[in-house]
C-alpha cells in the first residue's frame, strides 16, 4: 500500500500510553518516597558506563544486526513472488535490502500496510545510482513529566536503546548493501530522526527549554556512541519552517484550525466532568474521525494518554511543595480522573478555595475542584492534539517527506505507506523511550532484554534504580536513574551486574 491521505477510519493510532489509567488505579503499586528511593539506588561510574556497560551493548547489537542481514537474504528468497519476480534466483540486493524493512523484530505493524514491491523500487533505485539508503521517523519528543512515568526529563538509556535500535536497522542495511557493493565509499545507509518535541510541547504545556535540554542532550549521546555517521537528529519545527513550501505550511494550518472547531464544536457540547463514563461513550459515537477497529474510537485512547502527559496548569500551584506530596497528589487526582470525589453543584464549585498548602492533606471539595480543572485542560489538549495530527494526515503528501524527499518513512504508529518500528514488550506492555524508563529485565528464556517502562511499575515492582556517579556532560542526570534492574535480574555487586549483561543481553524485539 502506498500512502493515503487522512485518518484511517478502521485502524490508526495517535498516541499508546493509555495503559497508564490502569497502573495509576492499581493500589499495589507505589512509587517511592525520597528515602526509600535513596535506600534503593545503586551506582554506577561513568567510566564502567563508557568502558563497560556501552561497549556491551554495542556488542549485542553488531552481533544482531549480523544475524538480522543473514536472515533478510533466506526470506527475500522465500518471498521472491512478492517482489513481482518469477524465481527466488532473481533475487537481488535491492530485494534484501527491502526485506530487512519487513524483519518483524524490527517492523510492528501488519504486512498490509506496506507494499514489498513498491517499497522495493524506492530502494532499487538508490542501489542503481550507489546512493545511501536514507530513512526517517518522527520520535523522541522530550521526556514526559508525568512522576508516574519518569523520574527526570533528560535523555536515559531508553533513549540510547531507541536510537542502538535505529541504528541496528541502519547496520544490518549496510552489511548487505557493503557486500554487493565494495567499491562504494562512506556510509550507505542513514537514519535521520525528526524529534517533534517543537511541534507538540506547546500543546501539553512544557517549555521550550525542556525540549531543547532533551534534544541537546540527545546529540550528546549521538556524538558519544559515535552513531553520528549514521544517525541525525532534526528538530521538527525548524525542518519544516526550512524545507516545507510556504503554500503548504499555509494549508496544514487551514486544516488544523478547522479541525480544531470541528472538533471543539462537536465534543465540548458532551463534555461533563461529574459523568465521564457517558461523555467518553457519547465521544466515540460522534468523534468526527472515529476509529471502527477500537470500542473507544479514537478521541478517548487519546485522551487518556495525555491524561498522563500534560503538565498541567492546575496544579503548578502546588509546585514550592516537598516531591513526595506532590507526587501523591498527582496519584490521587489521576488515578481518581474520570470519577467525582463528591458532587458540587457546577454553580458552587468556582467558589472551592484552593490553598497550595493543603496540598498536603486536601479535602474531597479541593480535589473535585482540580480533578475538574485537569478533565478540562485534558480534554481542550485532546481536540488540539487532533487537530496538530490531522494537519499533518490530510496532506496530499506526509510533509516530512516533502521536505526530505526519497527517504524511506518510519513511524511510531502504522499507517499506509509506512513502516512501524517494532518497540520491545515488558510487563505485557511496549513503552516508547520518552514515556519511561529503561530498565534491565529478563526475558521468558532468562536472558536480559534493556527495554522501557513507567517508574510507577518499576518501583511498585521493587526495581533497583541506578544512578551515575562522578561527572561526564552525557550522565549529569542530575539525580535521575540512567536506568533500573527489575528484581527478576540478580547479581552480587556492580561488577557482577555488568558481568550479567556482558553475557547474557539479546537485543530480540520479539520471540
Amino acid at each position: 500500500m502506498s500512502y493515503q491521505v487522512g485518518l484511517d477510519k478502521i485502524q490508526e493510532a495517535v498516541i499508546s500510553s493509555h495503559f497508564m489509567h490502569e497502573l495509576a488505579g492499581d493500589p499495589r503499586l507505589e512509587l517511592y518516597d525520597e528515602d526509600r528511593f535513596v535506600a534503593k539506588a545503586l551506582h554506577i561510574d561513568a567510566e564502567a558506563v563508557h568502558d563497560r556497560l556501552i561497549p556491551a551493548l554495542r556488542e549485542a547489537c553488531d552481533v544482531f544486526s549480523g544475524h538480522r542481514a543473514a536472515a533478510a537474504r533466506s526470506r527475500a528468497r522465500d518471498n521472491y513472488q512478492d517482489y513481482g519476480l518469477a524465481d527466488p534466483r532473481q533475487v537481488g540486493t535491492a530485494q534484501v535490502i527491502t526485506e530487512v524493512m519487513f524483519d518483524r523484530q524490527y517492523r510492528a505493524e501488519p504486512l498490509r500496510s506496506c507494499s514489498r514491491e513498491l517499497l522495493c523500487g524506492t530502494v532499487a533505485e538508490r542501489v542503481e545510482a550507489g546512493s545511501p539508503i536514507e530513512m526517517v521517523i518522527p520520535a523522541l519528543p522530550f521526556k514526559f513529566s508525568s512522576p508516574l512515568k519518569t523520574r527526570g526529563r533528560l535523555p536515559d538509556l531508553a533513549e540510547l536503546n531507541f536510537l542502538l535500535g535505529l541504528n541496528e536497522i541502519v547496520s544490518t542495511v549496510e552489511q548487505i548493501y557493503r557486500a554487493a557493493r565494495p567499491d562504494l565509499q562512506g556510509p550507505l545507509a542513514r537514519f535521520t530522526v525528526v524529534s517533534d518535541g517543537s511541534r507538540y510541547n506547546k500543546l501539553v504545556n512544557e517549555p521550550d527549554s525542556v525540549v531543547e535540554r532533551y534534544w541537546n542532550r540527545l546529540g550528546v549521546w549521538v556524538e558519544r556512541l559515535r552513531l553520528d555517521e549514521h544517525i541525525t537528529i532534526l528538530d521538527y519545527r525548524s525542518l519544516l519552517r526550512d524545507s516545507m513550501p510556504a503554500g503548504d505550511r499555509r494549508r496544514k494550518s487551514a486544516i488544523a484550525a478547522g479541525a480544531r472547531a470541528e472538533y471543539g464544536r462537536v465534543l465540548w457540547s458532551i463534555f461533563d466532568p461529574n459523568d465521564m463514563v457517558s461523555a467518553m461513550t457519547m465521544a466515540a459515537r460522534v468523534e468526527p474521525d472515529p476509529e471502527y477497529a477500537n470500542a473507544e474510537g479514537r478521541f478517548v485512547p487519546l485522551l487518556k494518554s495525555l491524561i498522563y502527559t500534560i503538565k498541567y496548569d492546575s496544579l503548578t500551584m502546588f509546585d514550592p511543595l516537598p516531591a513526595d506530596a506532590r507526587h501523591a497528589l498527582y496519584r490521587d487526582l489521576t488515578a481518581h480522573i474520570f470519577e467525582p470525589y463528591v458532587a458540587i453543584p457546577p454553580d458552587e464549585l468556582a467558589g472551592v478555595r484552593i490553598d497550595a498548602r493543603a496540598g498536603l492533606a486536601p479535602t474531597d471539595r479541593v480535589k473535585e475542584r482540580l480533578r475538574q480543572m485537569m478533565l478540562r485542560e485534558s480534554w481542550a489538549c485532546a481536540i488540539d492534539y487532533m487537530a496538530e495530527i490531522k494537519s499533518d494526515r490530510e496532506l496530499a503528501e506526509d510533509p516530512i517527506l516533502t521536505c526530505l524527499p526519497g527517504h524511506l518513512r518510519w513511524t511510531i504508529h502504522a499507517k499506509a505507506g509506512q513502516l512501524a518500528l517494532s518497540t520491545p514488550i515488558a510487563a505485557g506492555i511496549r513503552v516508547q523511550a520518552w514515556a519511561g524508563a529503561a530498565v534491565f529485565k529478563l526475558t521468558r528464556r532468562k536472558d536480559v532484554k534493556l527495554c522501557t517502562l513507567p517508574v510507577l511499575a518499576l518501583e511498585g515492582a521493587g526495581a533497583i534504580p541506578v544512578r551515575v556517579r562522578g561527572v561526564d556532560d552525557a550522565l549529569a542526570l542530575a539525580g535521575q536513574p540512567l536506568f533500573y534492574i527489575y528484581p527478576d535480574v540478580t547479581f552480587a555487586d556492580m561488577d557482577d551486574f555488568l558481568a550479567v549483561v556482558r553475557r547474557s543481553l539479546v537485543r530480540r524485539r520479539t520471540n
